[in-house]
């Protein structure tokens, strides 16, 4: 619907899948990690364009109406019974570790893990791009963003295992054409 989105939803993926490798996940679950990430977000297909592509902050109200991507998108996957094991990275994607995410209000590891990992994956990208209402962060600044949301929105052992990523092998963000590695 978006060209941000898109771009967006691809990294995620891509993100996503390298910490699924970091963590010893299996090429099955990678898979699952894969197309979690890209249709992670299919369910702003249901949200309207003058929200969706609102060039300021949101409202309340539009907020709330935003928040609805996660239900609108497991509605939208529901029927492919091929994806149902994707469903939960669609509809928990916006839990958060402590309890205070939607839609559901789940808690640590009461979030299904290919979730907790799109979840993480979802938050560096919208650090390090580039978006209507805010530049890309440098990695040390979405690094050190991620620890402050370790234990709180999203799960440290997922954190941990993207910083390790990002100090071993490094990863590819908006604008690059080789993987970028965390220096420190």
């Amino acid at each position: 619907k978006d060209s941000y989105t898109r771009g967006h939803s691809q990294r995620v993926a891509d993100v996503s899948v390298e910490i699924g490798r970091e963590l010893g996940m299996t090429e099955h679950e990678l898979r699952q990690l894969r197309y979690g990430g890209i249709l992670h977000d299919v369910g702003k297909i249901g949200i309207v364009d003058a929200i969706l592509c609102k060039q300021d902050r949101l409202t309340d109200d539009e907020m709330a109406v935003m928040r609805g991507h996660p239900e609108i998108g497991d509605q939208i996957i529901e029927p492919v019974s091929f994806l149902a094991s994707v469903r939960s990275a669609v509809r928990s994607h916006h839990e958060r570790w402590d309890g205070s995410g939607y839609p559901d209000k789940l808690v640590g590891e009461n979030i299904p893990r290919i979730a907790r990992i799109v979840a993480c994956a979802d938050t560096f990208d919208a650090c390090t791009s580039t978006r209507p209402y805010q530049k890309a962060m440098s990695l040390d600044v979405a690094v050190g963003i991620l620890d402050r949301l370790s234990g709180k929105q999203l799960d440290p052992d997922v954190v941990d295992a993207l910083k390790r990523v990002l100090a071993e092998r490094g990863l590819r963000v908006e604008g690059s054409l080789e993987p970028v590695k965390l220096v420190s």
